[in-house]
């Protein structure tokens, strides 16, 4: 047991220039800090989170309390937090105290991840005895409200299928030094989306994926790098008609839908969908996930909100073969790390996530090798606050 003897809470910038949260923490002479990101592409069923300038309130409340207890664990200090208080003012305390503890026994942060997920899911100790690299996704090309303008799908990915993470952001950065090019000549400028990725000024949702295929067979990376679609549904779904706005001039049912999905797999062999439908359709999920079998993994975001009972939901329903986990959507790293036991006993690929705007904290790094996910997703392998991310998961595995 150990107590905390100081916590400090801040208010700074995020990657868009809008206020976000960053804590201290103090036990003896050791120190740690973190910050939290926040999303613009937000499922109904997130924590709820209040302004920067009320936590501070909120924080100078609690405070007191904070420091008159004794913890042992994260689960421990996670009780003592309560989802009123705004998710991202539990999550900066929650992540923050994470990194004090696996100081205070000398360990590194995903090392006292992986105990703590263990602890949860006995079961998984044996595939977690060695370390390996998530798959690394690249957002290359942002839409949707990642993008004042261009298609509505939100995310074309580029995912070097390697397990060598080093050599995966070489590739990236290769690939998408090829992708300016072509846009420099085809769209004579290169602008940028909130997650470091190209803007492009087409409405089609399928000429990404055309440009991005052309650019592979220049390059000659046809065997190691594949694409995959954050769609983001839920952003252009009309429930008062029931369909969705995928084209301006176009509606489109979800069996349409599910057939435009089927046609782009067929043509560009995609390894992912997230969001293909909006956030409460498990049968339309289900119906994607049932004919994708192994390839594409269909992916639960809004769908799923690294909430542990609707994991479950998804689950029950076969609706999903991955997940994405963001810390930020639950509000505390104990339930961050409930909702992962929850998808690795239940063979679900977990996809670790960071948010629109983000922040130099690469918590989700470490979060990522902790729990052997299939995938991290970062943005574009271009802005700093993306890097450190993809950066500390190389330090990591080169350890």
């Amino acid at each position: 047991m150990f107590k905390i003897d100081d916590i400090q809470l801040k208010i700074i910038k995020d990657s868009r220039d809008e206020d976000t949260l960053e804590a201290m923490m103090k036990s003896g002479s050791l120190m740690a800090t973190s910050s939290v990101p926040h999303g613009k592409s937000r499922g109904e069923r997130e924590a709820i989170l209040i302004s920067p300038s009320e936590a501070l309130t909120k924080f100078e409340q609690i405070k007191p309390e904070l420091l008159q207890r004794e913890y042992n664990s994260i689960f421990d200090f996670d009780q003592s937090l309560s989802a009123d208080w705004g998710g991202n003012l539990t999550l900066v305390l929650s992540q923050t105290f994470c990194r004090l503890i696996s100081k205070l026994l000398g360990w590194e942060l995903w090392q006292y991840l992986r105990q703590e997920l263990i602890k949860i899911a006995p079961e998984l100790q044996k595939p977690l005895a060695k370390y390996r690299s998530p798959y690394l996704f690249f957002n290359l090309i942002n839409g949707g409200q990642h993008a004042p303008y261009g298609p509505k799908i939100q995310e074309y990915l580029v995912i070097p299928k390697l397990d060598n993470p080093q050599v995966s952001l070489q590739l990236a950065e290769i690939f998408f030094a090829g992708l300016k090019e072509y846009f420099l000549r085809e769209y004579n400028s290169n602008k940028f989306g909130d997650e470091g990725g190209l803007l492009i000024p087409e409405i089609n949702y399928e000429k990404p994926l055309e440009i991005m295929e052309q650019v592979r067979r220049d390059l000659r990376l046809e065997k190691d790098l594949f694409f995959g679609l954050d769609v983001a549904a839920s952003s252009f779904f009309n429930r008062a008609t029931n369909s969705y706005s995928l084209l301006l001039d176009q509606e489109f049912l979800a069996d349409n839908l599910l057939d435009v999905y089927q046609g782009l797999n067929k043509k560009y062999h995609l390894l992912s969908i997230e969001d293909p439908f909006e956030e409460n359709s498990f049968v339309h999920f289900a119906k994607l996930t049932k004919l994708s079998g192994e390839q594409p993994v269909i992916i639960g975001d809004d769908l799923t909100t690294t909430n542990p009972s609707v994991i479950q939901m998804a689950i029950k329903n076969k609706a999903i073969s991955g997940v994405i986990i963001k810390p930020s959507q639950i509000g505390t790293i104990s339930e961050t790390l409930k909702a992962i036991a929850l998808a690795q006993k239940n063979n679900i690929k977990v996809i670790i996530s960071h948010r629109s705007a983000e922040t130099l904290d690469d918590f989700i790094a470490d979060l990522a090798v902790a729990s052997g996910a299939w995938g991290l997703k970062a943005g574009a392998p271009q802005p700093e606050e993306r890097m450190v991310k993809y950066n500390r998961v190389i330090s990591i595995i080169n350890q």
